[in-house]
């Protein structure tokens, strides 16, 4: 059941970063012409091509320059730029085995195309892939990737999963939660606990980690009051999104901004074998929280050690941008 959760809340989440609005009454008669985003989306294709990261070096073969998952990280450092093409290239090995399509709706509601209870595959050897791209210079083919895509067993979802509008130049998602939980245990009315996920929600980071720890087993003790608060100020008043139209695409994505509070390393007062301070951020404690309740598929419990190699690079990163990469139907 855990498992089937993670797989369906991962279908909700690539869902849900698609939606976008821009309803703001004209102050007229004349009523508001369709917003020129509604329609239905599908994942952009991935593409790769051999890329020399640094001037008269071995180029990259099977480089990622594109793909579902809209990925740039600039820190002046060659790591990553590789990095942000492995990212690229994970998003498009999972992302098209969870999602098809999805429609954004006039009046602000997602209908999503995607597959229910999936079982991924190349997950075996997606970490394989990704360190073959960063240490021996030689990505997947683009086949091997895109071979991995469903293509039947879709499934339509519900209205109501989540609302889409526009504030501050931001673009917010805001998640139904009763109704994605009670999407998630097999369409159940769940409309009663939307009071008590509000109260949850708005409770005090201390009050929100112990409810966690003692119904789910959750332990998120070391994460910052800063990123709990952060997360719960997204689920009661939506996620912000930027959004940037280029070559007859759509990008959404969080920036650099986003990410700061959960991707800041900090000691965790222990030493390493070699003497040094061991060092964390709050993404690598919910990482080992939630492998430690058995959330986690078994095959994608390895990228803790990618998440810390990746974490040692944040106090460089000028650019950090993760997102959608969408083509309009």
């Amino acid at each position: 059941m855990k498992k089937n959760l993670f797989y369906y809340m991962l279908a909700v989440l690539c869902t849900v970063t698609l939606f976008t609005s821009c309803s703001d009454d004209n102050g007229g008669d004349t009523p508001n012409p369709v917003n020129p985003l509604v329609g239905t989306y599908g994942l952009a294709d991935y593409t790769t091509e051999d890329f020399a990261v640094t001037e008269g070096e071995n180029p990259i073969k099977n480089f990622p320059i594109s793909g579902p998952l809209y990925a740039e990280w600039e820190a002046n450092d060659a790591f990553t730029v590789v990095a942000s093409g492995m990212f690229r290239m994970m998003g498009a090995a999972l992302l098209p085995q969870v999602l098809n399509t999805v429609e954004l709706k006039e009046d602000g509601n997602i209908i999503a195309s995607y597959v229910d209870k999936p079982t991924l595959k190349g997950t075996d050897q997606l970490m394989n892939w990704a360190m073959g791209g960063m240490l021996m210079q030689t990505f997947p083919k683009e086949s091997e990737i895109t071979s991995l895509a469903a293509v039947s067993g879709f499934t339509t979802s519900p209205e109501g999963l989540a609302t889409w509008s526009e504030s501050n130049g931001k673009l917010l998602v805001k998640l139904n939660i009763a109704n994605i939980l009670g999407a998630a245990l097999g369409g159940q009315d769940a409309s009663g606990l939307e009071e008590i996920i509000n109260q949850v929600l708005m409770s005090e980071p201390s009050v929100l980690k112990e409810m966690l720890k003692s119904l789910f087993q959750i332990d998120l003790t070391n994460v910052s009051d800063a990123t709990i608060k952060q997360l719960q100020g997204w689920a009661l008043n939506g996620i912000p999104m930027n959004k940037k139209e280029e070559a007859g695409k759509v990008y959404l994505y969080l920036d650099k901004s986003a990410f700061d509070s959960m991707m800041t390393l900090r000691e965790t007062g222990e030493l390493d074998d070699w003497g040094k301070p061991v060092m964390k951020n709050d993404l690598i404690y919910v990482w080992d929280a939630l492998v430690a309740a058995n959330l986690i598929p078994e095959e994608a419990k390895t990228a803790s050690a990618l998440l810390q190699l990746i974490s040692g690079y944040w106090s460089k990163t000028e650019t950090f941008n993760i997102g959608l990469d969408l083509i309009k139907k």
